[in-house]
């Protein structure tokens, strides 16, 4: 009934899904390398229910007790470098962090002819991208796994069109504790975020918007709550930066995505 009625916003077409059953394996721990103050990060390979392997940043929980976990999910045709800064932030505040390099990006490209990069038609860049929900849900398995990790606390970063991921996995995984979405818009490379957030209602999403995408961010968030008809449950913060591109550079990013986490992903008592 709800996605009928989102029919009036424009913002549904049909959009492809992940395979829901994914492995994935722990090879033997890389050398971790020293980074500013003591942090340091592991490689992991990760391998996707179609055996696609990726490679990812580990940043490991500090301390006895079980950290909430953030995944960071990079932009279409970027990769999990354009993510350290804010990986770096989240780990000394307490997260364990995995930033992967999706198929077809970074280290996590096959074979030459596999990298985003190279695609040129829309339909083919839109089918990669829906591949990618595979590796999404490999490394949320990952995460989980780990020892030193609160399995229910899942916390989604997106960028751009990985923000389309985000959402696509938040809904479907009930250990979503919060989203953050970095320049997200309403339909992206096939995905339709506003169709996947209306299965989000009550999960905090914050969303970090340029004047350039203000209007968008708001009339998206508006969309979703006027169809739900409940208590909202996305936040807006526009900052600085006036187009989208140039959101990752501005200075008060890290600490405006880390902000609202305090309570959402640490609460004292209770909780999701």
């Amino acid at each position: 009934m709800l996605k009928t009625t989102f029919l009036a916003f424009g913002l549904l077409v049909p959009c492809a899904m992940s395979d829901a059953a994914t492995t994935f394996t722990i090879p033997t721990p890389a050398p971790c390398t020293a980074l500013a103050d003591d942090v340091k990060v592991e490689t992991v390979t990760i391998t996707a229910s179609d055996r696609t392997e990726i490679k990812a940043d580990y940043w490991a929980a500090k301390g006895d007790e079980r950290a909430p976990a953030a995944l960071l999910i990079h932009d279409a045709g970027s990769d999990r470098k354009s993510m350290t800064e804010l990986a770096e932030r989240l780990s000394k505040s307490g997260f364990a962090v995995l930033v992967p390099d999706l198929r077809g990006h970074g280290e996590s490209i096959a074979r030459p002819e596999d990298a985003f990069a190279k695609l040129e038609d829309k339909d083919a860049k839109a089918k990669a991208w829906a591949f990618a929900t595979r590796d999404i849900d490999a490394a949320s398995r990952w995460l989980r796994a780990q020892k030193t990790i609160h399995s229910a606390n899942l916390n989604l970063f997106g960028v751009g069109a990985g923000c389309a991921l985000a959402v696509r996995h938040g809904a479907g995984d009930e250990n979503t504790r919060s989203l953050t979405l970095i320049a997200p818009e309403a339909e992206m490379l096939g995905f339709h975020v506003a169709e996947d957030l209306l299965d989000l209602d009550g999960v905090p999403t914050f969303i970090i918007a340029s004047k350039e995408g203000k209007k968008g961010a708001e009339a998206l968030a508006d969309g979703v709550h006027k169809t739900l008809g409940s208590k909202p449950f996305i936040t807006v913060e526009v900052l600085k930066a006036k187009e989208n591109k140039e959101l990752m550079d501005d200075r008060r990013l890290i600490s405006t995505v880390t902000k609202p986490l305090k309570d959402v992903a640490f609460p004292q008592r209770g909780g999701r």
